[in-house]
């Protein structure tokens, strides 16, 4: 494969992980509404916690540094709260 091709493919891949965030937001956005009418907090730190464990496992099993899916998803998990709190 070419060069040019790979960095095709890379910026496909880039293009779909920013649309999953936009999606991921939007459902955050539902989360924080119904948090709100329903009298839940925004932050729930075991909930929190049991994603971490999970996407850690599944980074894992895809042979992914486990560190760096933990950071990505702290800043995704930071953002959601931002997110719910706006509402």
């Amino acid at each position: 494969m070419k060069l040019e091709q790979i960095r095709k493919k890379i910026n496909k891949i880039d293009h779909e992980i920013i649309h999953l965030l936009a999606s991921r937001q939007a459902c955050s956005f539902a989360v924080g509404k119904y948090k709100k009418k329903n009298g839940l907090k925004i932050y729930q730190p075991k909930r929190e916690q049991e994603m971490l464990v999970k996407n850690s496992k599944l980074a894992k099993k895809f042979n992914v540094d486990q560190n760096l899916v933990t950071k990505i998803f702290r800043l995704i998990v930071k953002d959601s709260r931002n997110i719910q709190k706006g509402i």
